[in-house]
């Protein structure tokens, strides 16, 4: 029979961490009076990416005020996320709250995440500024419309749900196991779990959405452009077909864009004849193609089955240059030179469909077989250099 201590409700909370020493401790002190006013089991795992602050020499201090503190010092990792999902390798309880340590999210609001799922009303519970009697202190214009165009962004992936770039959120540890595989990019783990672990049921606690007070943001243009190719990533894994196409749509357009201005320039300014302005415009088109493709091949490296992706870009260029040159002067005699442009390029953007999906075996999008999480380098070791706990 069970004690009842083992019956008592117990609660991970995962806190990622890089230059935050001040405002740890007023953290740990909120979060270990709000779980013991319930008189709940609960430890708060530390994952700092190997702060040059006084993170290290803080984390231990406070293990020894509080034994529920453990920490984990990454060395070579770096990232929010990837921090959030080494914490869940380490977690030991049933229940699993994540937040920030900037004091933004209310320690004391944390317990009130996890009662939905005590009573089985949630899968996953979001602390949320959107719903009535949630809000955020002292926003201005340009946060408040960076915050609406990454929340829109995300809508086809969460219906009504208010708040979904929220980081403040609780669920329990089987949803993990439910999930497929974890690769996010950026900060917004809490999309990842949402999406990847198809989740229905989550409820929106209101919470009040504090200033920084210590320390810098960690928000920086960067992470927002991580945020969109991990948008990327999941449109690709929730809509395997549309997404794709429409992306792949989206690239030819900007292509013919600048194709159209470069061979028109070369006619106009150049006073080259139309085939070779539309020998020398082609090229534009394949240009912006190897823009996306760069980024394409560094975020999302693990869709991508051939091993030399830019060798093969080269052939399929040269398919699709050779395509579009034929096609062109075939037009052209019957043609005016925009029509004879015009199917030009129509012509390298089949060729290029075609070759792309032969040799590039591209695989955005297969869901293939339900994978545990992904555990991060590292998470298990508990060399004393890196891993503390009371």
């Amino acid at each position: 029979m069970d004690s009842p201590e083992t019956k008592r409700i117990s609660v991970s909370i995962i806190v990622p961490t890089y230059c935050e020493a001040e405002n740890l401790p007023p953290l740990i002190t909120q979060v270990a009076d709000a779980f013991n006013a319930r008189g709940w089991l609960w430890e708060i795992i530390v994952v700092d990416d190997n702060s040059p602050d006084a993170t290290a020499a803080v984390l231990p201090a406070l293990a020894k005020n509080y034994p529920q503190v453990r920490f984990l010092i990454r060395k070579e990792d770096r990232g929010l996320s990837s921090a959030v999902l080494a914490g869940f390798a380490l977690a030991r309880f049933e229940y699993l709250v994540v937040m920030d340590a900037d004091l933004s999210h209310p320690p004391e609001m944390a317990p009130a995440l996890v009662d939905p799922l005590l009573d089985n009303r949630a899968d996953f519970v979001i602390g949320s500024r959107n719903v009535a009697g949630g809000r955020t202190e002292s926003w201005g214009m340009f946060r408040w419309l960076n915050s609406a165009v990454a929340t829109a962004l995300s809508r086809p992936f969460v219906g009504q749900i208010r708040d979904s770039m929220a980081g403040f959120f609780a669920l329990r540890r089987q949803l993990l196991a439910d999930c497929d595989t974890l690769n996010p990019i950026g900060y917004k783990i809490g999309l990842e779990l949402i999406v990847k672990g198809r989740v229905r049921r989550i409820v929106e606690v209101p919470i009040v959405f504090r200033n920084r007070t210590r320390g810098k943001s960690k928000l920086t243009l960067a992470e927002q452009f991580r945020y969109l190719e991990h948008l990327s990533r999941l449109y690709d894994y929730q809509f395997p077909r549309g997404s794709p196409r429409v992306k792949f749509l989206i690239v030819c357009v900007c292509g013919l864009l600048v194709s159209l201005g470069a061979i028109a320039l070369l006619v106009k300014v150049g006073h080259a004849g139309f085939l070779p302005a539309l020998a020398l415009g082609l090229p534009a088109m394949i240009l912006v193609t190897l823009l996306f493709f760069v980024r394409y091949v560094r975020t999302q490296r693990d869709f991508i089955r051939m091993k030399h992706p830019y060798r093969e870009f080269f052939l399929i260029s040269c398919g699709e240059w050779c395509a579009g040159l034929l096609a062109g002067w075939a037009a052209h005699q019957v043609c005016g030179m925009l029509w004879s442009a015009l199917l030009a390029l129509g012509a390298l953007v089949v060729v290029r469909y075609v070759l792309r999906k032969i040799l590039l075996h591209d695989v955005r999008g297969i869901r293939g077989q339900r994978l545990a999480p992904a555990k991060p380098a590292g998470a298990q070791e508990k060399s004393p250099s890196v891993l503390g706990s009371s």
